[in-house]
């Protein structure tokens, strides 16, 4: 299922910007304004995938570009791709534009084709970048893993969270994979809007792929979000059952033998790992091998959470094996014979 595209336009001219939405309305959501200070709490609510912004704007000290330069230094718009619309050719002013952070400069008027062109080109860009999952729109595992070491640089402990859904293959298996999308939608959409409640460098949200998420963040946020995560999904997921599957807590279906028996109902467990630094854990393998194990104890826990101290684990120690004998250091011994000499 493809992302829904939704691109919010910044532009003072009412009649043009109606002109560029109607246009654009086939290929996705579109919203208008043309008044700056609305941008950020726009963002905010509609969740644009795209920004196109104006360079000329009836505003006593921002431009497209200093638009562009707002966007880019808030935490929970800076990777958001920008178009910015202008009726200059200047040379100079294209090279302050691309200096502030803008994906694409387009020449006015404007050739309708040409920029869902751009717009196309421009979002499968962005997300090959990302490496976004296109059930769920969420940054995926390349993403991740960049997001962990970049933590790491930063010489400042954080936290991560692994999570999944429980029984997840039985309830695709009997409720269709349709249902079992949905129910990963629902967890993507519960992690958007988490995110979008937080700063990004407070929480980051990715997926890894099928029902497996990560979280990323200060242990306040990272906690507090994975008991928001657990109890909205708790009460949304409820919809996929029938009245009496939710009374008594179970469906039928049958197990992979064909036999019939009983599942419990969709639940999350998750694995918070704190104390995350680069003396604690210096790979990204390290990391998911170790909340991949917390993860199977939260599975067994009655919250379905775990939360552990990477400080506490210790490497394995090395099994000696036949191939692996101990060096000793040998003196060799020469014996001297004496020659007798007749």
């Amino acid at each position: 299922m493809e992302q829904e595209e939704r691109i919010l336009i910044l532009e003072d001219d009412f009649a043009y910007a109606r002109i560029l939405a109607e246009t654009l309305r086939p290929f996705a959501k579109v919203e208008f304004t043309a008044y700056p200070d609305r941008v950020f709490s726009l963002i905010e609510k509609f969740k644009p995938t795209l920004l196109i912004f104006d360079f000329n704007l009836n505003h006593p000290t921002i431009n497209g570009i200093k638009m562009t330069r707002m966007v880019r230094r808030d935490p929970n718009s800076n990777l958001l791709p920008v178009i910015l619309l202008s009726g200059e050719d200047d040379m100079g002013i294209i090279e302050e534009a691309y200096k502030s952070g803008i994906d694409d400069y387009v020449m006015k008027p404007v050739l309708p084709r040409f920029l869902i062109a751009k717009i196309e080109n421009l979002l499968f860009q962005t997300r090959k970048k990302l490496n976004a999952q296109a059930l769920s729109g969420l940054p995926g595992n390349s993403a991740i893993e960049t997001e962990f070491y970049l933590r790491l640089q930063r010489k400042k402990p954080f936290c991560a969270a692994y999570t999944d859904l429980d029984n997840f293959k039985p309830f695709n298996d009997e409720k269709g994979v349709k249902k079992g999308d949905e129910a990963i939608q629902i967890v993507s959409e519960i992690l958007y809007e988490l995110r979008a409640e937080t700063p990004r460098d407070q929480l980051f949200v990715g997926h890894i792929g099928g029902d497996d998420f990560f979280l990323m963040g200060a242990l306040k946020h990272v906690a507090s979000a994975v008991k928001e995560l657990h109890s909205r999904f708790a009460k949304q997921s409820l919809s996929f059952f029938s009245q009496e599957e939710q009374k008594s807590g179970y469906y039928r279906g049958t197990d992979r033998q064909g036999k019939l028996c009983s599942f419990p109902l969709l639940t999350i467990s998750t694995a918070i790992l704190k104390n995350i630094s680069p003396e604690s854990i210096d790979t990204f393998g390290t990391l998911t091998e170790i909340a991949a194990k917390i993860k199977k104890q939260a599975k067994k826990a009655k919250a379905r959470i775990v939360t552990f101290s990477v400080m506490d684990y210790s490497v394995p120690k090395k099994v000696e094996t036949l191939f692996e004998e101990e060096t000793v250091k040998c003196q060799k011994i020469v014996k001297h014979t004496k020659r007798k000499i007749k």
